[in-house]
This record gives C-alpha cells, sequence and structure tokens, in this order.
C-alpha cells in the first residue's frame, strides 16, 4: 500500500514545515499542498457570469457556486448535485437551470431546463442559444460566435447576383395564372384551371423570436447588401437584371410572371403571409378622386392648377414588418393635495406599481419609398385577413422586397410600444389633478413577422405639369396624397 507520507517525485519521507507551516519533502522541496494549489491555478475555471434577472436567493447563490467549485475540481457530479440545490432554494434562478442542461447528455433533460428559463425569462439569450443548436438553427461553432457585440460586416456587391425563380404557370395548359379579387383562388388565365386556398389567420403564422434571430445573425460574420439580381426565364430563356427591392416581375419577353424565391448569397428572407386586396383598381381610383373633389383641394385650385390631367394606378404588395411585444410596466403614481398654510400643491405620497402588459401587431412599412409618413396615413390593415405565403399569390399584383431590415424595424417598434404604453396607462386618471401617473415601458420580448399588405399606387399628372403621388390602402380604400412636385419642365 502507498504511504502518502513518502514523496511522489524522490521517495524520501515528508515531514512537517513548521516554518513553512506545509507538509514538505526535505531533499527536494516537493509540498503537496503547492501542488494542489499549482493544479487549480492551472486547471481553466468556467465562465459564471450570471445571466439571471431579478433577486437571487442567498443559499440558492451559495450552492451554485459551490457546484462551480466541483466543476474547478473535475467532479460533475457533485457539481449537478448542488445545481439541483440550488433550485431547491430558488426555483426559478436561470443559470443553474442553465448549467443543468449544459451538464446532461440528454437532450430531453436539457430541453426542460432550457424550457425552464425560458418560461420564466423569454429573452434569455444563454437559453435561446442551446435551444438553436439542440434544434439546429445554429451548430455549435456559430453558437459560440455569437458571445460577442460586433456587428456584421456589410459586403455591398456590384455584380448582379444569380438567382432562383419560380414560374407561376398553370400545371395543366402551363398558361399564365392570375388570382381571383372575389374568390381569392389562384386561377388560369387561359384554361379555366382553379387552385382553391383557405385564408389563414393572423395568429397561425408564427412569429419568429427576435432575440434569436439577432443570435442567428452574429453567427453570420457578413450581411450582404444586393443592388441586382440577374434572372434567368426558364420560359423564353431571356436574362435580365432585376432591382434589389423587387420580389416579384413579368418578363418583358413572355409575359411569364417569376416570383424570387431565394439569391446565391441568401441575402433576403421570405414574407411570412400577405393580406389580399379588396379595394378593386376601380374603387381606388373612386377614392383618389372623391378626395382631389374635397374642400382642401378645392380650395387649393384657386391658387394653383392642380386638376389632374392623367395618372396611372397600380397595385402593389408592400412588406411590413409586424412586431408582438411583451414589456415590463413600471407606474409611478404621485398623490398630491393643498397645503393649508401656503395655498401651494404639494406633493403627499408617491407609490409604483410593477407589471407586464403587451402590444400586438405593431406595424412598421420596412420600405423606405414610399415614405413612412405617407405609408401611415392610409391606417392599418386588418391581420385576421392574413394568409400565409405562397408565391402564386403574386400571380396578378407584383411585390416588393424589404429594404429596411427587422433588426432597424425594432428599434421602431420599441418606440411606439413604449408610447402606446404611456399613452394607455397614464390616461387612466386623466382629469384627475390630484394624481399625477409615470409609466416606463421595458420591452422585454418581442416576435416579427414579415407581412405583404395590399396597396394601390397612383402617379398623378396635373395640368401645370406637377407631379403628386397618391397611396390607397387597398383593404379599406383610404387615401393618402402626396405633395406636387415640380418636374422642372
Amino acid at each position: 500500500m502507498k504511504d502518502e507520507l513518502n514523496c511522489p517525485h524522490c521517495g524520501q519521507r515528508m515531514t512537517y514545515n513548521l516554518r513553512e507551516s506545509k507538509l514538505m519533502c526535505a531533499p527536494c522541496g516537493y509540498s503537496p499542498l503547492d501542488a494542489k494549489m499549482a493544479q487549480q491555478a492551472n486547471s481553466p475555471r468556467r465562465d459564471i457570469r450570471l445571466t439571471h434577472r431579478g433577486d437571487i436567493n442567498p443559499n440558492a447563490l451559495a450552492a451554485f457556486r459551490t457546484g462551480h467549485d466541483h466543476l474547478h475540481h473535475d467532479q460533475p457530479d457533485k457539481a449537478r448535485e448542488s445545481f439541483k440545490r440550488a433550485l431547491y432554494f430558488q426555483r426559478d434562478f436561470a443559470d443553474a437551470h442553465l448549467w443543468l442542461a449544459e451538464l446532461s447528455q440528454d437532450e430531453k433533460t436539457k430541453r426542460e431546463h432550457l424550457s425552464a428559463v425560458i418560461a420564466f425569462d423569454s429573452s434569455n439569450p444563454e437559453a435561446l442559444r442551446q435551444l438553436m443548436v439542440l434544434n439546429g438553427r445554429l451548430t455549435p461553432e456559430q453558437a459560440a460566435q455569437t458571445h460577442h457585440h460586433n456587428e456584421p460586416q456589410v459586403m455591398r456587391v456590384e455584380i448582379p447576383i444569380t438567382t432562383q425563380i419560380k414560374a407561376l404557370l398553370c400545371p395543366i395548359c402551363s398558361g399564365n395564372l392570375t388570382v381571383d379579387e372575389v374568390s381569392g383562388h389562384v386561377e388560369c388565365r387561359f384554361c379555366g384551371h382553379s387552385e382553391q386556398r383557405q385564408p389563414t389567420a393572423s395568429s397561425g403564422l408564427n412569429g419568429d423570436s427576435l432575440t434569436m434571430a439577432l443570435l442567428e445573425r452574429k453567427a453570420n460574420p457578413v450581411r450582404w447588401v444586393i443592388g441586382e439580381r440577374l434572372l434567368h426565364c426558364n420560359e423564353c430563356g431571356a436574362e435580365r437584371t432585376l432591382p434589389a427591392r423587387k420580389l416579384s416581375h413579368d418578363c418583358p419577353f413572355c409575359g411569364s410572371t417569376h416570383v424570387i424565391l431565394q439569391d446565391a448569397l441568401g441575402s433576403f428572407e421570405q414574407p411570412d403571409g400577405l393580406v389580399p386586396f379588396k379595394i378593386s383598381r376601380q374603387q381606388a381610383g373612386e377614392s383618389i378622386k372623391n378626395v382631389l373633389g374635397g374642400m382642401v383641394q378645392r380650395i387649393a385650385n384657386l391658387f394653383d392648377n392642380n386638376r389632374v390631367k392623367r395618372a396611372t394606378l397600380d397595385g402593389v404588395y408592400l412588406p411590413y414588418w409586424v412586431f408582438d411585444a411583451v414589456a415590463d410596466i413600471t407606474e409611478t403614481r404621485t398623490y398630491k393635495g393643498t397645503s393649508r398654510d401656503s395655498g401651494f400643491v404639494r406633493q403627499r405620497s408617491q407609490t409604483q406599481t410593477r407589471f407586464t402588459d403587451g402590444l400586438y401587431d405593431v406595424l412598421v412599412p420596412a420600405v423606405t419609398s414610399p415614405p413612412q409618413p405617407m405609408l401611415d396615413r392610409i391606417g392599418r390593415f386588418d391581420l385576421n385577413a392574413a394568409q400565409a405565403y405562397d408565391p402564386r399569390l403574386l400571380a396578378r399584383y407584383p411585390a416588393e422586397l424589404y429594404s429596411i431590415d427587422f433588426d432597424k424595424a425594432s428599434l421602431e417598434a420599441r418606440s411606439i410600444v413604449s408610447r402606446e404604453m404611456r399613452r394607455k396607462h397614464e390616461a387612466k386618471e386623466l382629469g384627475d389633478e390630484r394624481v399625477e401617473i409615470r409609466v416606463f415601458a421595458a420591452v422585454q420580448q418581442m416576435s416579427f413577422r414579415l407581412i405583404l399588405m395590399p396597396v394601390w399606387v397612383a402617379t398623378l399628372i396635373e395640368e401645370d405639369g406637377d407631379l403628386r403621388t397618391a397611396l390607397v390602402n387597398g383593404q379599406t380604400g383610404r387615401v393618402a396624397l402626396g405633395k406636387a412636385q415640380k418636374t422642372g419642365s
């Protein structure tokens, strides 16, 4: 049996050194205490940065740190027991769940712990990162690349990029397809073949987690910006370039409609849904005439010859980012009274309440043209009429691709959520001068979808040569008139 007092280096017997206060080997100077400390110093410690939001129970935190001590000494079984003990003291302790998920070899157990974290903190980046690996959305290597705050490098491509397209042709006679405005069915213009589709409610169009999407973007070091895409028509063989903002286009040679599915660089995402047109071209034109004949426009005619000489009117699907948000609300109420001595208003008391609220179907235009203020004036769209996206639904009207990405649009959505939460909750005691309410909204969770909205776009050429743009909501008929622009002729 090995004698633990014998030096493992020279075999001599170790004795306790009173001067150094430790067991040592006098001939070679070896010390078991020094060897253990050196081993611990050279052993890499795991990162124990806490991600839990909110207070942590002291006993849970102590057990959690003990678990990391066990990991430092390569004792994973003891570490697991310590992390479980941490959960005994605090069931929602996110970091204990995360480490139990990391230490588990069983996928079911991993998912249970990660789901527990998401249940308490739906935007926890560590839990989402591990779930994305389990779901195959990220590789472990890609997930490791997301632990940074750097934005992807923007790379602009000056040459046309090859593109995968889908021709919208009848499967029976290869004729061009269209969409019936009344029934919403995809039909053949020539043989009458009809493809019936059932509308899908907006609630059935699942949104993507904003945090997951941002993590996925971090995993890709390059973000491509495309100027033009190269399309090859399989019907007539013609090749042409298409501006990056176009999602669908008619071939100028054979007239067939093509929808872009993806380009060689994977530079964009397909829409999630589409709200069909409800207002016909004739109805849209009548709506514009009614607005032009209104009192404001009649007064304008007295000062400028802005009668419409001719006009173009085209239907187009414009992309919108649609956000759902959950926010933590902090509501501060200040109760005021009047001092009997001076008559001046003085603060009497203050209370603070925290709760959760949400705002859904927040619309943010995903294009820079037409400008957002003008798009805002045509009003909202009823997303209950939305259908799941299918390229065939673009057989009648073309569609634009988004030029504003979801990350930038989410900043606008956060502003809208904060503004609406303040408006909603600060108005509770409106008219009561004794109460002043201040509301702070912190968005904790967001999901988003890309929906194509129906819009009629008119270009009005006035008798004096000026150009004016008009937009009509393709679902409600609401009109927005732009300002007249001098042509310089």
